[in-house]
């Protein structure tokens, strides 16, 4: 059995057990407390061993943000073709799905948004991600439920929220003063959904 487990990981899985096991440590640890050295004791296997799948820290931590952004546009497309076909339906509930994403996944969201392991620019996972977010705000404007001209500002102001509320609970910094972050967070992307909505009711 120890012999068939150290062929299986030649082969590849254990480039799979070590990011499965640093999305589960960064989830209880955060990503500082990454180290290639402890990941290789819980796979079994020598301390060099990683080192054949990836070349540092760094790669490691490209490799699961990569994946997680993947993860996260998938989640993102199930949850807005789910919604029906309102323009404000989708973008609310691409706001659920980032949120839910976050919380249930919190160790590939924080390697995403770190900062650690990047390349010079987005991933093209990550591209999609945002991608959609800003084609829901334009089906928005279009739709007249969403203020008209360059959405920039609407999509960040989309992203920052979501992304804000998704950061706090993951981070543990809810709830305080009787909070409920599981009641608000469907409300969140209702209530961008709707300010969107009153903006652009209001005269030019």
């Amino acid at each position: 059995m120890r012999a068939k487990r150290k062929a299986d990981y030649h082969h590849g899985n254990l480039r799979r057990a070590l990011i499965d096991a640093a999305v589960s440590a960064i989830a209880k640890h955060g990503v500082d407390a990454l180290n290639l050295r402890q990941l290789a004791a819980r796979a079994g296997v020598t301390p060099g061993a990683p080192y054949h799948h990836f070349t540092d820290r760094e790669e490691l931590l490209a490799a699961i943000a990569e994946e997680g952004f993947g993860r996260l546009g998938a989640e993102l497309i199930a949850g807005r073709d789910a919604a029906g076909d309102e323009a404000s339906a989708r973008l609310e509930a691409l706001g659920r799905a980032y949120i839910n994403f976050a919380i249930s996944c919190p160790g590939y969201f924080r390697v995403m948004f770190h900062g650690a392991g990047k390349s010079s620019g987005p991933s093209a996972p990550g591209l999609r991600a945002f991608h959609l977010l800003r084609d829901a705000v334009l089906a928005c404007q279009e739709a007249g439920t969403a203020p008209a001209g360059d959405p920039s500002a609407l999509v960040l102001t989309a992203w920052s929220a979501v992304h804000g509320f998704a950061t706090l609970w993951v981070d543990g910094a809810l709830p305080f003063e009787g909070m409920r972050p599981q009641q608000m967070a469907p409300e969140l992307g209702r209530l961008l959904a709707r300010m969107f909505a009153a903006l652009a009711r209001v005269p030019a």
